[in-house]
C-alpha cells in the first residue's frame, strides 16, 4: 500500500460536500431542493465578459503570458484601485493568479516558512488553514464572537503573537460571516504586524459586495504595500464579477516580493488562464461595472429580506452581515444535525458550521443568499414549517 503524505492527512475535506451529495441524491429522486449552500453567485458572468472570452478563443488569444499575468490587465487592476478608492498602485505590484486561491497559497509559500504559525480568525474560510500548511506553517485559530462581529480585535491579536508568529491572514468581508472589519480596528491591527516585522494577508475578495456603507480597501489606511507595511492584499474576480470558473484572481504585493512571487507562479502555475485574462479586461468596463453594481443591489435586497424574515421564524442573528453573501446564525440545536434534518424534511440545504470553525462550528450554520428571491422566499417558507415541527 502506498504510504500518504503527512500533509494529505493533515487537510481537511469540505464537510458540507458530504451534505451536498446527499442533496443531490434526494434531487435525483424527484424532490426540489433549495440550495442556500453554494458560495457562488447565481448571475451568469457579464455580457461583456462573457463576449471578450469568447473574442480571446476565437482570435486565439490562447498562448501562455507572462507568469505574473498580462500588463494590460494589471495596469487596468491597478487603475481600478485608483478610480475606485484613490490609492496608487503601480501596475508592477500587480499579480494575475489562478483565483485567490492561487494567489493565497502564494503569499504563504512566500512568507511562512515551517514550523511558524500564522494567526486566523475563527469562524473562517476552511481552506486558509490549508494554504498555512501547505508552507509547512501551523495555523492558530483567533477566537472570535457575534459581539465582536466575528472580527479581531489588536489586543486578541497581540495577546496571541509570539516569536513564532510568522503573521496574520485577514479577511474582510468575511466568509462564512459575511462582516467586515472596521477601519480603526483594521488601522491598528496593520500597525501591529508592521511593529512585529511580521506579514498581514488581507483577503479582500468580497470587498465590492457591501451594503449599506462603502466598500474599502486597507490601501486606504497603508497605501500600497511596501516593505515596510508588510501587506499583501488578494481579490478576485469570482463574486463581485462572477466568473467563478474561470478562475482568476490577483493579489498586490510589496515590490521586494515579487520576484518570490513570479518563481512560484512559474513554477506551480505557468501562468493564469489566458482566455480568461482577455475576457477580465472587460470587467472594468463601465457597462460592465453597472451591471455588476445592479447584481449587488440585488444581493442587498435579498439579505434584507432575510434580515427580516429568518427571526419570524425563530433563526436570529446576532452580528452585522455588511458583505458578500452569507449569514452565519446560532443553530437550534447541534448545526450537523440539524443542517441534515433541514435537507431531509424540508428540502433546504444550509451548511454546519464545522467547516469554518474549530471552536463554536457545531452551534452555528451559514445561509448563502446567492439564490433567486422566489427561492428565499420559499426556502424561509420551508424552514417555518421546519421550524415548528421541532420540540418546545
Amino acid at each position: 500500500m502506498l504510504k500518504l503524505s503527512h500533509l494529505s492527512q493533515q487537510v481537511q475535506p469540505f464537510h458540507v460536500m458530504e451534505l451536498v451529495k446527499k442533496a443531490e441524491g434526494i434531487t435525483q429522486a424527484g424532490h426540489d431542493v433549495i440550495h442556500l449552500s453554494i458560495g457562488e453567485p447565481d448571475f451568469p458572468i457579464p455580457s461583456l465578459v462573457s463576449s471578450a472570452f469568447q473574442e480571446a478563443i476565437s482570435n486565439t488569444n490562447t498562448r501562455y503570458t507572462n507568469a505574473l499575468g498580462l500588463w494590460p490587465l494589471r495596469e487596468a487592476i491597478a487603475q481600478h484601485y485608483w478610480d475606485t478608492f484613490q490609492v496608487k498602485v503601480d501596475a508592477s505590484q500587480v499579480v494575475v493568479t489562478a483565483g485567490s486561491s492561487a494567489a493565497l497559497n502564494y503569499a504563504c509559500l512566500a512568507l511562512v516558512n515551517p514550523g511558524q504559525e500564522v494567526l486566523l480568525p475563527d469562524p473562517g474560510y476552511p481552506c486558509n488553514k490549508t494554504f498555512v500548511q501547505i508552507a509547512g506553517g501551523v495555523p492558530r485559530p483567533i477566537e472570535t464572537s457575534s459581539a465582536q462581529n466575528f472580527q479581531p480585535t489588536s489586543q486578541q491579536v497581540e495577546a496571541l503573537w509570539s516569536d513564532n508568529t510568522a503573521g496574520l491572514l485577514l479577511a474582510s468581508p468575511s466568509n462564512p460571516t459575511g462582516t467586515r472589519i472596521q477601519t480603526a480596528a483594521l488601522a491598528q491591527i496593520a500597525e501591529l504586524t508592521a511593529r512585529k516585522n511580521g506579514f498581514l494577508i488581507m483577503d479582500e475578495i468580497y470587498q465590492s459586495l457591501c451594503y449599506g456603507s462603502p466598500a474599502h480597501s486597507i490601501m486606504q489606511i497603508i497605501g500600497a504595500p511596501s516593505d515596510k507595511n508588510g501587506v499583501v492584499v488578494v481579490n478576485s474576480f469570482s463574486k463581485y464579477f462572477g466568473m467563478t470558473g474561470l478562475r482568476l484572481g490577483w493579489m498586490v504585493v510589496p515590490p521586494h516580493l515579487l520576484s518570490s512571487i513570479e518563481k512560484l507562479a512559474q513554477n506551480l502555475a505557468i501562468c493564469p488562464s489566458t482566455p480568461a485574462q482577455w475576457a477580465a479586461l472587460a470587467c472594468f468596463k463601465p457597462n460592465t461595472l453597472d451591471e455588476c453594481e445592479r447584481r449587488r443591489l440585488v444581493f442587498s435586497e435579498r439579505r434584507d429580506f432575510l434580515l427580516k424574515a429568518l427571526p419570524q421564524v425563530g433563526l436570529h442573528l446576532s452580528s452585522n452581515p455588511e458583505g458578500a453573501f452569507y449569514l452565519y446564525l446560532p443553530s437550534p440545536y447541534d448545526s450537523d444535525p440539524f443542517c441534515t434534518d433541514l435537507l431531509e424534511k424540508a428540502h433546504v440545504c444550509a451548511v454546519p458550521g464545522k467547516d469554518f470553525s474549530e471552536v463554536d462550528g457545531n452551534k452555528m450554520f451559514r445561509i448563502s443568499y446567492a439564490n433567486s428571491m422566489d427561492n428565499l422566499v420559499r426556502a424561509v417558507e420551508r424552514i417555518e414549517k421546519f421550524m415548528n415541527g421541532l420540540p418546545n
